[in-house]
């Protein structure tokens, strides 16, 4: 889903470490400025490998003359991109988070934004199964790898990151759903010999439209089917109103079940004004 939104002005700062750290520089890299559980909500990826903890691929550097993404903690979303990037494909789209100039200092384009901003926080996933699930945001804008990882722990619950319409271009989040005994290490690009990021079982998807209805949805994975791994393997899920009025598709349900879902190519239910849901793993 692809909504338009408002334009917002920018204004552009010199980047301010965070904690009042000083900002940490490399000849042909911008240093990721965050530790882990920190205030501002962001969580690094894969710090061990050359991205340092940016929301890139792990064999990919924050390098000088570029923007550089970061995740938010589930149910956050990066507050932070290019106010030139206008282009849903092509450079625009590559340009999330923070700019890191030529002289490896980092800029926050919209300074009077925070880091990581609550979304709407109308919709999560309840897993009722008996080991731990999750689900692989993609990075947009950003190189669209599915890293920003959201983890349902065995009987548990977590928020999903459903953004406004004032989001970024009015795009919506889109989640890669790994197979049960999954964890945040399988929100990888992954390949078609094993089924996880990419190749994961689920797609949910969610955004707020200009309407001010918030849009969840379930289907199955197209890349996971067409490599024959059988959906009827996976656990069962089904979108269930929490709260408000919520506009389920005809027959009144929105689920994948037992290898079929209630409607051909996936579902999609509407939130109405502050309704919430969620969906529910079993």
């Amino acid at each position: 889903m692809k909504f338009i939104s408002f334009a917002v002005a920018a204004v552009a700062t010199t980047f301010s470490a965070v904690s009042a750290r000083p900002v940490l520089r490399r000849a042909n890299s911008c240093a990721f400025p965050w530790v882990a559980n920190n205030t501002d909500n962001v969580v690094p990826i894969t710090p061990s490998a050359k991205n340092a903890g940016w929301a890139m691929s792990p064999d990919q550097e924050c390098a000088p003359g570029s923007w550089c993404p970061y995740a938010c903690a589930p149910g956050y979303y990066s507050a932070q991109w290019d106010p030139s990037a206008t282009l849903y494909n092509g450079p625009g789209s590559m340009n999330g988070g923070l700019y890191c100039d030529a002289n490896g200092v980092l800029s926050k384009p919209f300074a009077d934004r925070a880091y990581c901003v609550p979304s709407m926080m109308n919709a999560y996933i309840e897993n009722s199964l008996s080991h731990s699930v999750s689900a692989c945001q993609t990075v947009y804008p950003g190189n669209e790898a599915m890293i920003i990882p959201s983890v349902a722990q065995a009987n548990s619950n977590v928020s999903l990151n459903i953004v406004p319409n004032t989001y970024w271009l009015g795009v919506s989040s889109q989640f890669y759903v790994n197979l049960a005994g999954s964890n945040a290490t399988q929100c990888v690009w992954g390949n078609d010999d094993k089924p996880v990021g990419n190749w994961a079982p689920y797609i949910f998807g969610g955004g707020q439209g200009p309407d001010g209805n918030t849009y969840i949805s379930v289907q199955f994975n197209p890349l996971y089917t067409a490599k024959g791994y059988k959906v009827s393997d996976a656990y069962s899920v089904r979108i269930q109103c929490e709260s408000g009025f919520c506009n389920f598709p005809a027959g009144g349900e929105c689920k994948c079940e037992g290898g079929k879902c209630s409607v051909d190519n996936g579902c999609t239910v509407t939130l109405t004004g502050d309704a919430k849901a969620k969906w529910v793993l079993y």
